[in-house]
Order: C-alpha cells, then structure tokens, then sequence
C-alpha cells in the first residue's frame, strides 16, 4: 500500500520549524537596554613644566569596578574624549547598571604621534583620578599628569 503525502502536508514541517527559529531568534536577539544617568564632568588637567600645555590630552572615562563573584574586574571602559591641559568639562551618559565608581584617566601627547609612548620615545605622561563617592550629576576630578608612559592598569586599582 502506498501513501501518498499532499504538498500541504510537506509544507507544515517546515513552516512548524521556521516559525519556531524566527520566535527563538526573537526572543534572545533583542539587547537589553542600559540604563543611563546624565554626568557633567568638570575638573582641571595639570602638567609638569616643560611639558607642552597646547599638546593634545586623550581622557578615558571607566568604571572603577565592573562585574560581579570571579567575574569583578576593575577599570571597565566607558568612553573617552580629547580636550588641552588646564579646565576642561565633558558630558556623558554614565551605564549605571554595568558597573560602579568613575576613573578619570587622561595621558598628554608631548610629541603629537598620537600613541602613548614608543620604546624609544618616553616622554608621554598620564595620570588617574578615582572619582571618590561618585554619584551621577556633577562631578568634579583634577588630574595631574606626572608619571611617564602608564596606562589606567597600573595606577588602578593601587599598590597595597
């Protein structure tokens, strides 16, 4: 005895499995919303003598800690910008929910090549601010920038 299947009864498997991939694809390929909080970020960027105060200086703005349990990092990016030696003011939307605290981090480009210091040519300097009891609004951090050629990972979090 032979069955013979119609082109509708061959169609509904496949349409069962389509429709099953497109609702998996739906539910899981939305991203979920960060949530953010306005800060008006003002301070002072102060250079040794002999460093060129027109010269670019480079900000990077990170949470001092992000994550949690095994997984708790410091020093999570969030964005960065590029401002001159002396007042400066940035505004930003802080992730309140991708991590805590605000590092201010900023490095001067004494001899404009755009990159932190080569092998050869150290005379780039940087320095941190952690921004203590950080609450979003206005936030005010000085940076001085002495120490030559460091990135955020070595002034934070601090020797003990």
């Amino acid at each position: 005895m032979m069955i013979q299947y119609s082109r509708r009864h061959r169609l509904i498997p496949g349409a069962i499995l389509l429709a099953a991939l497109v609702g998996i694809l739906v539910g899981c390929g939305g991203e979920k919303e960060v949530r953010t909080e306005p800060v008006a970020l003002t301070g002072n960027i102060i250079v040794p003598d002999g460093v060129p105060a027109d010269a670019t200086v480079y900000v990077s703005l990170y949470h001092a800690w992000a994550l949690e349990g095994e997984l708790r990092h410091p020093v999570e990016f969030i964005e960065g910008f590029e401002t001159s030696a002396g007042e400066f003011a940035h505004d930003f939307d802080y992730p309140v929910d991708a991590g805590e605290g605000l590092l201010v981090y900023a490095w001067i480009d004494s001899d404009a090549d755009g990159i932190l210091c080569t092998p050869t040519v150290r005379i780039d300097r940087a320095g941190l601010t952690e921004v203590e009891g950080f609450a979003p609004g206005d936030v005010v951090a000085d940076i001085e920038l002495i120490v030559p050629c460091a990135g955020p990972d070595w002034f934070y979090p601090p020797a003990e």
